[in-house]
């Protein structure tokens, strides 16, 4: 640690080699995506989650969320059963914090708000828990939303309020909430179905 430097928290380190975790690369609908500066902070190794967080599901057992290499990839990792680990890849860094939520005993919802104001919604399958994410999924399981007129998303601060909702805490003090009343189809990605609210504080 550099002179001067408090380590205020840790986080949780890899429990498996990288080379374990299947590495899915996701695209971005949105156009003139520069490639992300790396990292500055030389303390922080790639490998270290700045975010982790564990969900417990009746059905699949615990799960622990890791954020890794500077908000580019989410990492998924089963602490109850023998499905191996998986990474998913942004295009750009990601707020801090995203969230996975079970979805009855069929399916898994990530949800990931990335600072260019990209809201993802991954469907992963968990009805067979040795599987996970790993089983077959829908033809339309990433599903990308553009918040619009969110010109700086690059401080905000994100609050999975469930499956259907999310705040987004912006730097000028505002509220943005994003709500759908729907989640979608294999064919369809239900963009229409989201409306953004904005609430002053």
């Amino acid at each position: 640690m550099a002179a001067g430097s408090i380590l205020v928290s840790t986080q949780l380190s890899s429990l498996f080699p990288s080379a374990n975790a299947t590495s899915v690369v996701l695209q971005s609908s949105c156009r003139n995506i520069a490639a992300p500066a790396p990292a500055t902070d030389a303390d922080l190794h790639p490998e270290h989650a700045s975010f982790a967080s564990i969900v417990h599901s009746q059905h699949a057992g615990s799960i622990l969320l890791r954020v890794l290499h500077g908000g580019l990839i989410v990492e998924l990792i089963s602490l109850s059963t023998q499905a191996s680990p998986i990474r998913f890849v942004f295009p750009v860094p990601i707020l801090s914090a995203p969230a996975i939520l079970a979805a009855a005993e069929q399916e898994f919802h990530l949800l990931v708000v990335t600072i260019t104001g990209s809201l993802y919604r991954l469907v992963l399958p968990a009805a067979n828990p040795n599987l996970l994410w790993h089983g077959q999924a829908a033809a339309n399981w990433c599903r990308e939303y553009i918040i619009k007129s969110a010109s700086d998303l690059s401080s905000g601060t994100v609050q999975v309020q469930g499956i259907h909702c999310i705040t987004i805490g912006l730097k000028n003090g505002s509220l943005l909430r994003v709500e759908s009343e729907r989640i979608g189809d294999d064919t369809c990605d239900g963009v229409c179905s989201f409306r953004r609210v904005c609430v002053c504080i």
